[in-house]
């Protein structure tokens, strides 16, 4: 991203908030806004187009993959830091429907068995949830290992080969989707090319 020489001006309202609004001879830029020990929240233009993008990104990459409903499922993980990894279990285990049941009793999008990790919610969202707080919690056990983490998340504590496939599939697509993420068209020529 491009560094822009810009002027700052800080004022304090209510004591307790201030505003940091960032200008530039064009006019304005940014605005962060703060609270008592509360972190600044960038509003940038840029920033949100370029969220934009890589959501719209994230939803035609799902449609391309069998999902029903690609907007909700990447409405569902848009906020996460493993939003792709999620994308891609999601399609692998049941193309994103929030309402399908295995035959072993796994549900949802993401195919928890309740048994092992707690009631499964109905709301895509709170699926998307508990997916990436069980994903994480294997991540943590296999000290970063995602290939492992996917196996187990798969098969269990002891994954059978075919788990294995299974997590070099969701490896393979989530690199193919980060790469079309990384690798944005410059700043300036994003509007059109969604």
């Amino acid at each position: 991203m491009r560094k822009r020489y810009l002027q700052s001006f800080i004022t304090p309202t209510l004591g307790m908030f201030s505003l940091l609004v960032t200008a530039t001879a064009g006019g304005l830029v940014a605005i962060k806004a703060g609270g008592i020990g509360g972190a600044a929240k960038n509003r940038s233009g840029e920033h949100i187009a370029r969220f934009d993008v890589v959501h719209e990104l994230q939803i035609r990459f799902a449609a391309e993959h069998g999902v029903a409903d690609p907007v909700a499922l990447v409405a569902a993980v848009r906020h996460s830091p493993m939003a792709n990894l999620l994308i891609n279990v999601a399609i692998e285990e049941s193309l994103g429907d929030p309402v399908a049941k295995g035959s072993s009793g796994e549900e949802g999008a993401w195919q928890v068995i309740a048994s092992h990790w707690g009631a499964v919610p109905e709301d895509i969202r709170g699926q998307a949830g508990q997916a990436e707080r069980i994903i994480r919690s294997l991540l943590i056990s296999v000290k970063g290992n995602r290939k492992e983490a996917l196996a187990r998340y798969n098969g269990g504590s002891t994954p059978p080969v075919r788990s294995y496939r299974y997590a070099e599939r969701i490896l393979k697509r989530t690199g193919q989707l980060q790469f079309a993420v990384n690798f944005l068209p410059p700043k300036g020529t994003l509007s059109g090319q969604i």
